[in-house]
């Protein structure tokens, strides 16, 4: 059993500094760099806590309401004035074991790291726009851009008659929910990973890949 834990040790310090030289040399390298904002185009947000990232676009515009994929009926705090949503993509045990961080355990840790797990999208219901800044940076896409992002987003939930999956009953608030989601989560495919294709998807200048938030971040226009 001690032979045991301290191979998983190594192999998890192992894949740790793997993932910061590796990080470091391919966060630094940009992609889409003609990118441009689009002067009154739809406005989005990417979001960060330090740890995560989240995309956050608005309910509806011209081309979708995402009311019609995301009924309010499954969120009982959010109504018609909610006018914003987050979507994250992550390890669907982590997501529903850990809503903060002191519930957080070794056992979810070293699973959701070392070895591919099942998946969640994790979507809310936001009342309002967000205010620029540091951890929430805004950005205006063209139409057809925007398109490219919302095709990515509904690609990555697992469907059922043409209907996203509900996972019932594990959301953190009322304004929240879980949905089952396609991939699988590990160390170098996590929600990070998830947010920068996103932008690559709809021709955003970001990190040719982006495991860690200031990865994602560090490209994104300042506010």
């Amino acid at each position: 059993m001690r032979t045991n834990y301290r191979g998983g040790c190594l192999a998890s310090i192992s894949m740790l500094l793997l993932l910061c030289v590796a990080g470091l040399l391919l966060t630094s390298i940009p992609v889409n760099r003609g990118y441009a904002q689009t002067a009154g185009g739809v406005e989005i947000f990417v979001i960060s806590n330090g740890v995560h990232t989240d995309l956050v676009v608005p309910v509806k515009t011209p081309d979708i309401d995402w009311r019609q994929r995301l009924p309010l009926y499954q969120f009982a705090g959010a109504d018609s004035t909610y006018t914003y949503l987050s979507f994250g993509w992550g390890d669907r045990r982590f997501y529903v074991e850990t809503p903060e961080w002191k519930d957080l355990t070794p056992d979810v840790a070293i699973s959701a790291a070392l070895w591919p797990t099942p998946s969640a999208l994790h979507v809310a219901y936001l009342r309002g726009r967000l205010a620029p800044g540091k951890r929430q940076r805004r950005l205006q896409l063209s139409p057809a851009q925007y398109q490219q992002l919302v095709t990515y987003i509904t690609h990555s939930f697992q469907q059922q008659n043409g209907r996203f999956i509900l996972m019932p009953g594990v959301g953190y608030t009322d304004q929240d929910n879980f949905y089952e989601a396609r991939g699988r989560f590990f160390l170098f495919n996590n929600c990070n990973n998830w947010v920068n294709r996103g932008l690559k998807a709809a021709g955003v200048r970001t990190a040719l890949w982006a495991p860690l938030p200031f990865a994602v971040m560090r490209h994104l226009p300042r506010p």
